[in-house]
């Protein structure tokens, strides 16, 4: 595999271990009902170790690609330079750090419920290193400031709401004992923080792109490679939102009647199984092509 490729891929594991490893655990704290506690923890344990590795093996895949071949990986003086010399560096040495410390204060947390909430603190700090290692901070002055400051809210709100799309589907996954009135309680409270993930996305996301993109390079943003990726985000954040209008306004309705009707709440609990798993596979899939984005030069800096 190419080194271009591999670090793409390693991004990518990266972008969705923080987003269910900082996710979950906030889940559990917004949807007190929601069934499936333990393998949800289990879940974000697994994603927070997924992400120490995953940033271990980004460091020296950028390391090779900085290099120009492989054996830099293997070369201590040349990871310990990247790490010492390059923001990018030091960033996924901080998110490997800060991934194990979040996972031990999870695997303590069922002594000490305050820990999740540190726990969670560390993987936010975790996710925020992204926007360090990448475009976000590109920017210089006051204005670099506001650049990565929204870069930062754009990583955390996108963990809100993946996270939470992987923990109903965990929460809808378990065929045993399934909490039908836990979950339409859980749903009907993720309203309002899902609203205000997904504004809080797309505000960000312009800041982001205007800085990305500049006056003059908008009008050669389809023709860039980068351009196109920008593209295809915004057609699966468009088709998330939909999936998410449907599944607050129509499917969760649905449930909620066969709930207080006393109805069999077996068709809206499967529509809602599939279009929730849709949702969270256009997640999966956006944070791929966000992955590829941070290996291309956008308009701006061209």
């Amino acid at each position: 595999m190419s080194i271009d490729l591999t670090v793409v891929g390693l991004r990518w594991l990266q972008f969705a271990a923080a987003v269910v490893a900082m996710g979950l655990p906030l889940f559990r704290m917004y949807a007190p009902t929601a069934s499936g506690h333990a393998v949800q923890i289990r879940t974000a344990v697994i994603a927070g170790l997924s992400l120490a590795l995953g940033a271990i093996g980004g460091l020296l895949a950028q390391t090779a690609m900085m290099a120009g071949g492989w054996a830099a990986a293997l070369d201590a003086n040349a990871v310990g330079y990247v790490v010492q010399s390059t923001s990018l560096g030091m960033a996924h040495v901080a998110r490997a750090g800060l991934a194990v410390a979040a996972v031990s204060l999870l695997l303590a947390a069922s002594r000490r419920k305050t820990l999740t909430v540190v726990a969670v603190v560390a993987f936010a700090g975790a996710a925020a290193s992204f926007a360090w290692s990448g475009h976000g901070a590109s920017s210089e002055g006051p204005a670099g400031v506001i650049h990565l400051v929204a870069d930062i809210v754009h990583v955390l709100a996108a963990a809100v709401w993946v996270g939470a799309l992987a923990g109903f589907c965990l929460m809808f996954g378990r065929r045993d004992e399934q909490d039908v009135e836990g979950a339409a309680r859980s749903l009907a409270g993720f309203g309002t923080v899902g609203t205000v993930a997904v504004l809080t996305l797309a505000l960000s996301g312009m800041v982001n792109t205007a800085f990305l993109v500049g006056v003059e390079g908008s009008a050669s943003l389809a023709a860039s490679v980068w351009g196109q990726l920008l593209l295809a985000k915004i057609g699966f954040f468009v088709l998330m939102i939909w999936l998410a209008s449907h599944n607050r306004y129509t499917l969760t309705p649905a449930l909620e009647r066969a709930v207080r009707d006393g109805g069999d709440p077996a068709d809206p609990l499967r529509s809602l199984r599939v279009s929730i798993g849709l949702e969270l596979a256009a997640g999966i899939a956006l944070l791929g092509v966000v992955a590829a984005m941070g290996v291309q030069m956008p308009p701006a800096s061209m």
